[in-house]
């Protein structure tokens, strides 16, 4: 059957195969090859509504129930980030409930302001949780309930036991049994010693060596977090132990507090490689076994673990679940060119090309080649320069380029005034003088546009219109990225293009009806890649996923979103396609793709091998204050990467950027947003 196809149409059903049979799989192992049953749930709480996955092995029931363990994400994060935990534990016979922390994700709640989804949202999933007849509870009422979140989830699951510790007070008995924070501290509980409410519940923390943000409790907050740590040898790891610098204490050993048990592990990674972590995962199952004999032990009605069909079983597998999410990725990834293909070949579709699909003739100067590759490589390490000052909107850092755009406008009219000068003498010239002053004013309208952003930092801020943090942080950097590339582009090309008649230098010229149906291109692309994406989600649970980056569907509060934040991305996609369009002319094949996410890809690349090199050599990151921000740039490396091919190659097909433009814009906008957290404040 397949012969009969277009080669277009060919790999587009292949394509789609290997994502149908790669779900399948990775569906598989998130059940256990069949042995957990796993259903998306949502339910109501006091604040909204939560929702999740949860893991339910086979053979658990209201006449067998089992000790239960939340999980839950961090900070920008979703429910699917806790797969270690949902997947090692369900498998071994607890029962799991991973789920979206309020404005993260499906799950919603009417809040008054931003960033106060976490202090209750683990507490509200156990109170969902300790309801459920299949969760095992001792006799005097206590629960037997595993609490664990990651970052922010770390933080709400150590609210939880303050909040559980103080209705222990009312009602005499507790629903928390465990508690283990990863890659979370104790600064954001809002309680005077909050180490000290865990009781007899055994407690952990996973404190990593290289977390981005938490564990140095010694070290100056001006100094930056970014640094070697080590939790237990600081005073709070100390004091959570119930230790002191005296007593001293070692990482992965239980010491008893309170009656109950304390302890703290210490992988050697940074604070998203809890996420992908063999050791990580290892500490989780390790904590989760030894907390539950002990809290089991602690009440004479129950048994063992073992009297629960609760197995301690070797090895790992989740990892298999992240290979074939991320083979899905790969292959949505692929079909975008095919499917491209087959869908300009409809009536109506077709018309992003011109009229005569052959392609302008290339004209190149060889002769500036060199000088080509140096200002291309010069504009990737400038991108990397700026890159923290533009992400973290540094205003001295900020400021001093805005200032240095007088000298560019000035040096601009001094070019314009020598080439009218010329003109005089030589008439011929005047047309010369002419190109220049429209070039030149282009220039000048950029470099003033571009002063103005670089003056405004707040322009793209948290308020009830730009209602998701991390996409206002990668806006404002995308928009000054931007300016960094017009400038260099239309103060460089033209110079590149002397003596040479080229007839769309930018790529900028088309018809309307070829903008337009550009437009009804990419708009229709990005609903074909999502809809595989939904049914995907749908039918296995399962999303694509290369650990911290997915792709997953989107709901309606996301979706008015981005269309608020495409805009300013579009800003963005127009200066790379632009750049892209230019740097690649004449350029074939694979050296081509790689120019082009080069292009978009490269200051990123550059600025995280400096920042992280420093780190591990030194132990502390060659910008100590720069955090979060360093991971949301691992975050975007797989975007700019496919961005930057896809716009060369839709670009070569079509002789014009803009259905590439459009496509980045909304394709990659909505990928950004339905993976993080956004806040429903705009809509009360």
């Amino acid at each position: 059957m397949l012969k009969r196809l277009t080669k277009p149409a060919k790999w587009l059903v292949i394509l789609l195969l290997v994502v149908l049979v790669s779900s399948f799989f990775a569906s598989t192992v998130q059940n256990s090859f069949f042995s957990v049953k796993v259903d998306k749930i949502s339910f109501e709480t006091e604040r909204g509504e939560l929702s999740g996955y949860l893991y339910t092995p086979r053979g658990v029931s209201a006449s067998k129930p089992a000790p239960a363990i939340i999980l839950t994400h961090g900070y920008l994060n979703n429910a699917e980030m806790q797969m270690i935990g949902a997947i090692e534990l369900s498998r071994r016979g607890f029962v799991v409930l991973a789920f979206d922390m309020y404005d993260h994700g499906d799950s919603t709640w009417e809040t008054p302001a931003a960033f106060s989804f976490f202090p209750r949202s683990v507490y509200d999933a156990v109170q969902y949780m300790y309801e459920q007849d299949y969760v095992l509870k001792a006799a005097n009422g206590d629960g037997m309930i595993g609490v664990s979140g990651h970052s922010m989830g770390g933080f709400s699951s150590s609210y939880a036991v303050v909040f559980d510790e103080q209705d222990f007070a009312t009602n005499g008995y507790r629903k928390i049994a465990a508690a283990l924070p990863v890659g979370a501290d104790f600064r954001y509980i809002a309680v005077a010693n909050p180490e000290t409410f865990f009781g007899p519940r055994s407690a952990g923390v996973i404190a990593a060596h290289w977390d981005q943000f938490f564990f140095d409790n010694v070290t100056p907050s001006t100094s930056g977090s970014l640094r070697y740590k080590d939790f237990v040898k600081d005073p709070v790891g100390l004091a959570f132990l119930g230790r002191t610098t005296t007593d001293g204490a070692e990482p992965s050993v239980w010491y008893d507090r309170d009656g109950g048990q304390r302890i703290i592990y210490t992988p050697d990674e940074t604070h998203p490689q809890n996420h992908w972590s063999l050791e990580t995962g290892s500490n989780m199952v390790d904590f989760f076994t030894d907390a539950f004999e002990f809290q089991l032990g602690r009440h004479a009605d129950l048994g063992s673990l073992t009297s629960y069909g609760i197995e301690l079983k070797s090895g790992q597998v989740w990892w298999l679940k992240e290979v074939f999410t991320s083979i899905s990725l790969v292959a949505l990834f692929l079909m975008i060119c095919p499917a491209f293909l087959l869908l300009t070949q409809v009536k109506g579709f077709n018309k992003v090309y011109a009229e005569s699909k052959a392609q302008p003739q290339v004209v190149v100067n060889h002769d500036l080649k060199m000088l080509k590759v140096i200002v291309v490589l010069l504009a990737a390490l400038l991108g990397a320069f700026y890159l923290n000052i533009f992400m973290d909107r540094q205003v001295v850092g900020l400021t001093l380029l805005a200032k240095a755009m007088h000298y560019i406008v000035g040096g601009v009219f001094v070019v314009i005034i020598g080439a009218w000068l010329v003109s005089l003498a030589k008439p011929e010239s005047v047309k010369v003088a002419q190109k220049i002053t429209l070039g030149a004013a282009i220039v000048v309208f950029t470099a003033l546009a571009f002063r103005w952003l670089l003056l405004n930092p707040t322009i793209v801020s948290r308020s009830t219109y730009w209602s998701a943090p991390s996409i206002n942080t990668i806006a404002y950097w995308a928009m000054a990225a931007a300016g960094l590339t017009f400038l260099v582009v239309f103060g460089t090309t033209p110079v590149f293009n002397a003596g040479l008649n080229v007839e769309n230098p930018y790529g900028l010229k088309a018809s309307w009806t070829q903008v337009g149906a550009s437009l009804l291109t990419a708009v229709t692309l990005t609903f074909g890649l999502f809809l595989v994406v939904g049914l995907m989600e749908w039918i296995f649970l399962t999303d694509f996923r290369l650990y911290a980056y997915a792709i997953k569907i989107f709901n309606s509060h996301q979706f008015e979103a981005a269309l608020r934040y495409m805009p300013l991305f579009f800003i963005y996609y127009l200066a790379s396609a632009i750049a892209i369009f230019i740097n690649t002319k004449g350029m074939k094949g694979w050296q081509a793709d790689a120019l082009a996410a080069f292009l978009l890809v490269g200051p990123v690349i550059f600025f995280l091998v400096y920042q992280y090199f420093v780190l591990y050599n030194t132990g502390v990151a060659a910008f100590p204050t720069f955090t979060l921000s360093s991971i949301l740039l691992v975050g975007i490396i797989p975007t700019l990467t496919v961005a930057g091919i896809v716009i060369r190659r839709f670009s070569e097909k079509t002789g014009n950027i803009w259905t590439s433009v459009f496509f980045t814009t909304t394709f990659f906008t909505l990928v950004a947003v339905a993976n993080t957290v956004v806040y429903l404040i705009q809509f009360r």
